[in-house]
């Protein structure tokens, strides 16, 4: 029983450091962008941090169990492995999911317009 509670807790205390790590990178990325691009980039990014959080704190609960019950290894093995396999996957799953927020909403990023150089006088005199 204590591992079906343990492990998430353990699971989303490593995550919320990934997460504050990961948010922190964002709000220094998104640096150049204009307020409502950088506010539309950081909701995303917070919104897949915490949702990332709950789904693999749940999932590695159950894969924790389930190793458990179907191996019949140690509580004190399996634990670890269920929380290490789950964070690295959810590891790779804000940065691929993070990394096509980041793109999506660049791509509606408005650039100005390419300068032209300026005017050659081609006549020869200068003036």
């Amino acid at each position: 029983m204590i591992m079906r509670v343990m492990v998430p807790v353990i699971t989303a205390l490593v995550l919320i450091v990934v997460g504050v790590f990961w948010m922190f990178t964002m709000l220094v990325g998104a640096n150049g962008y204009n307020e409502s691009q950088g506010g539309a980039i950081l909701v995303g990014n917070f919104v897949l941090v915490i949702i990332t959080i709950v789904v693999s704190s749940a999932a590695s609960g159950l894969l924790a169990h389930a190793l458990q019950k179907r191996s019949g290894m140690s509580p004190w093995l399996v634990a670890p492995i269920s929380v290490g396999a789950v964070t690295v996957a959810a590891i790779i799953a804000i940065f691929l999911i993070g990394t096509i927020i980041i793109i999506a909403v660049d791509s509606t990023r408005k650039r100005p317009p390419p300068q032209q150089p300026p005017a050659v006088n081609r006549r020869g005199g200068g003036r």
